[in-house]
């Protein structure tokens, strides 16, 4: 498994309502033979001790799937849905031995549907790979002792070929389950990556302008139903075209970057910092009033002026001009108050740069 910061938690909770569908579809192709196995079953054994253990089992099999059917759509987590599974599996091992025994001593056919059920099992069954081999070598456990000792077989070709058979079916689905969940592992991954990079500032690492819109829709209502105080704070580098035009893009990027964690050194964790574009950010301060966000904002300002950059082993000073506002009651977007932080970000241009003003 390649290194990655993808746990296996968040692997399982990302495709578990796509693994319910997929555990819920196995239970049904295993299900419809059964059904049908009891009508062979009455054609093999007539009214007989074991017609009725092998339709108890068979029985007990569908009533299980049927249940198991009905609650994995409302299971929580996949280690519930894991436990479902694993017991239902457990059910059908149980009748495949028990066909074992009832069929006749010299009949080998029944394996073909015992092979076809190994791989069907790894391949359809999203339990993870260890969990599925445990309950196939549990299987193989029974399975083998029954083949050699309880078997009579017209030639001992039967036992051994069948032997063969069984053990490396169980050794190709392991393979084939270990392969699968590896491509869906590297599938989710690189759609995480992929994600992660629409909504990040390639050039700072910090959020974009969508990540932080994405994130606004569904936090600002959020805030306003709780009655949380909010603000604003629009941010932007005093007469960085300058820094451009005499250091180079190169440098003005490297500026840019260390702009960012400078202040992101600043913030609480929980408080939203985004690029929306060129030298121009925005700060949200949830749980935090005017007077409050004031105070932020001023010291965001002196952490930017008051220790110079570095770029090329050269001091390069500094300043940024900042708006800030709140999230008055009634506003579910933040639209009107990054216009109003805007509004007062210019309002700090014009009168000097390198200020706070406050637009209520």
């Amino acid at each position: 498994m390649p290194d990655t910061s993808l746990t296996e938690a968040q692997f399982r909770s990302y495709y578990l309502r796509d693994d319910i569908a997929q555990w819920r579809f196995a239970i049904a192709l295993f299900a419809i033979p059964n059904i049908a196995f009891v009508a062979v079953d009455f054609q093999v054994y007539g009214a007989s001790p074991t017609l009725m253990a092998m339709f108890a089992a068979r029985v007990f099999l569908l009533v299980y799937s049927a249940v198991a059917w009905t609650r994995l759509r409302t299971v929580p987590n996949a280690v519930i849905a894991d436990r479902w599974m694993f017991g239902w599996a457990a059910a059908g091992a149980a009748v495949m031995l028990a066909n074992t025994i009832a069929r006749p001593l010299e009949y080998f056919g029944h394996y073909q549907f015992e092979v076809f059920a190994l791989l069907a099992f790894f391949a359809t069954v999203p339990l993870p790979p260890k969990k599925k081999l445990i309950a196939a070598i549990l299987y193989l456990l029974a399975a083998l002792p029954l083949l050699v000792f309880y078997k009579v077989p017209t030639s001992n070709l039967y036992v051994s070929n069948t032997a063969f058979v069984l053990v490396l079916t169980v050794a190709s689905g392991f393979l084939i389950a270990q392969r699968i969940r590896r491509y869906r592992f590297l599938a989710l991954e690189a759609r995480l990556r992929l994600e992660r990079e629409a909504q990040t500032d390639s050039l700072t690492g910090i959020s974009n302008r969508r990540a932080f819109m994405d994130w606004a829709r569904g936090e600002m209502a959020r805030y306003e139903r709780n009655e949380v105080p909010v603000t604003v704070l629009m941010l932007d580098i005093d007469h960085f075209k300058s820094v451009n035009d005499r250091f180079g893009h190169d440098v003005g990027d490297a500026l840019l970057a260390q702009f960012s964690r400078r202040i992101e050194g600043e913030l609480r964790a929980y408080d939203q910092f985004a690029r929306l574009g060129g030298e121009e950010f925005v700060v949200v301060l949830p749980h935090c009033n005017l007077a409050d966000a004031e105070a932020t904002a001023t010291r965001l300002r002196k952490a930017i002026c008051d220790t110079p950059f570095s770029a090329n082993d050269s001091p390069i000073v500094m300043t940024v001009s900042i708006g800030v506002t709140r999230l008055n009651t009634g506003e579910k977007q933040i639209d009107d108050a990054l216009k109003r932080a805007d509004a007062a970000l210019y309002a700090a241009k014009d009168k000097g740069r390198n200020r706070v003003e406050i637009s209520p």
